[in-house]
């Protein structure tokens, strides 16, 4: 690859002694880098060596882990001390300071120099012209308005430098692994879908410019970052060869053997008692926390006796709420009210006894994982697929191995997870129920929404929620995927819900 670049000249040396790390204007001690011989060449890099170092950072020692990238960083010029002889390694870095070293390193890389970046004017921060920069490259919204002088996470770390040079600069030679590794979820699993600035993330990762915090490459995006993490950045940016080839080990598929249908619900960080059928924040509290335990009961402890209609909305209430983790196949509640305000709420099955009931749950999870298994092993499913993808393959699955139950009574296993994985017969909520336990086993976030006579699938697929219908999307003998991905407004139009149904 070929670059139009001039190598850098003595003016550059005199910029870069304004120190990127100062929380004033004030220029750093550092010493002048050498001038530069102005040359054309096309095959010139755009990254040079400015000066020597000479040891003056007391406080950073030859064995340190940091040290290398301390004095690439510094001779390479995008990096200075604080003070002659302190390089506070462990010190914070603010978001002004990173947005002035991605200005400078864009201003290098594309003219040569960051002459282009005039120095503050009176009265002026002394960020600001570095702000304006970026700005005018279109490298920075407003974003930072107002927090450009608080400690920057490592997220936002990587959100600044991700594009601060140009793709073109960069080679991604951990792209395969790390698309594979992360969709595991054995790898960077502290990065999720909500977190600020995955994607620059995830690219740092694949350009080399980043391995984690450990083994596994936790990324901790909430840490602050330290100048000693920024000086390796650095110079894996500006020196190709110091880049990182992971060596991750991703195994074909990641079995869910071990997985129980506790494991499957969060439980909540506290319960509280509700106030009444309308609190349904610390019900659905009390029904994950039972879930998550593996429990069939709930017991509440009120001042005093509930009355007969207050018992009766809050069972109502907490069925309605058991329903949307259709998966678990408890589909009804029953409530015992004492004098002393104790009420014990049992869940329980229409279609069983509690003992059948639990001998059809363990099997409906065992005809799941052995699905999720064999889809994975048969490469059906790959770590290159999308949420969205691996959700729409569980869907066609389902279609193809089960079928409406035209027969079914009120009492019929078909109203549960068991038939449709077991019996390979279903109604809606039977449906519903083995899409979303496949999906969970995936880790995808799911849940439920209902009326008076229907219940489907609501899921956030790669940070998207959508609303999936397998029950009838598995009509006339066939796969309708028009009833897969649906928006809430075409889900509204095939069957509307009212305030008063439960939704998640």
């Amino acid at each position: 690859m070929k670059f139009r670049f001039a190598l850098l000249v003595a003016a550059l040396a005199l910029a870069l002694s304004i120190s990127a790390f100062s929380y004033s204007e004030e220029p750093a001690q550092d010493a002048a880098a050498p001038a530069q011989e102005e040359t054309t060449s096309e095959d010139s890099a755009p990254f040079v060596l400015l000066r020597v170092y000479e040891g003056q950072f007391a406080d950073v020692k030859g064995g340190d882990w940091f040290a290398p990238s301390v004095v690439s960083a510094y001779e390479y010029g995008v990096l200075n001390g604080r003070g002659e002889d302190s390089f506070a390694p462990s010190g914070n870095v603010t978001i002004a300071e990173l947005l002035t070293i991605a200005a400078r390193l864009r201003a290098i890389y594309t003219t040569g120099s960051d002459a282009v970046i005039p120095t503050a004017k009176e009265n002026e921060a002394w960020y600001a012209p570095y702000v304006s920069y970026l700005k005018s490259q279109n490298l920075l919204d407003n974003s930072f308005e107002g927090f450009y002088l608080l400690p920057a996470s490592r997220a936002q770390m990587a959100g600044i430098f991700a594009f601060a040079v140009p793709e073109e600069w960069y080679t991604e030679p951990n792209a395969s692994l790390v698309t594979s590794a992360y969709a595991s979820r054995d790898y960077i699993a502290d990065v999720t879908d909500k977190t600020p600035y995955r994607s620059e993330i995830l690219l740092m990762y694949r350009r080399g410019l980043l391995s984690g915090m450990d083994a596994k490459g936790s990324f901790y995006p909430d840490r602050s970052v330290s100048r000693a993490e920024i000086a390796a950045l650095l110079t894996r940016v500006v020196k190709p060869e110091t880049r990182l080839t992971l060596t991750w080990t991703v195994a074909p598929y990641h079995s869910v053997k071990n997985a129980t249908l506790a494991s499957l619900v969060k439980a909540p960080a506290s319960t509280s008692l509700p106030t009444s059928a309308k609190d349904t924040a610390a019900i659905d509290g009390l029904v994950r926390n039972m879930l998550a335990r593996g429990e069939h009961t709930i017991t509440l402890n009120y001042s005093k006796a509930l009355t007969t209609a207050t018992a009766s909305a809050l069972t109502q209430a907490f069925t309605s709420c058991v329903k949307t983790y259709c998966e678990q196949m408890y589909n009804a509640v029953s409530c015992r009210s004492y004098s002393t305000g104790k009420i014990v709420l049992t869940f329980s099955s229409t279609a069983c006894t509690a003992k059948t009931l639990e001998s059809y749950r363990a099997k409906a999870l065992a005809a799941a994982i052995k699905v999720h298994d064999s889809l994975w092993e048969s490469g059906t499913l790959s770590y290159d697929m999308s949420q969205y993808e691996i959700a729409r393959t569980y869907f066609q699955w389902l279609c193809d191995h089960c079928r409406y139950d035209n027969a079914a009574a009120d009492d019929s296993a078909s109203h549960l997870t068991y038939g449709a994985l077991v019996s390979g017969l279903a109604v809606c909520d039977g449906y519903t129920g083995a899409y979303n336990l496949l999906l969970k086993l995936e880790g995808i976030e799911c849940t439920s929404l209902f009326n008076n006579s229907h219940i489907w699938t609501l899921a956030t697929l790669d940070g998207t929620q959508y609303h999936i219908d397998v029950t009838w999307g598995d009509q006339y003998g066939r796969t309708n995927l028009r009833y897969f991905g649906m928006s809430e407004e075409q889900s509204y139009q095939c069957h509307p819900w009212g305030t008063a149904d439960k939704k998640k």
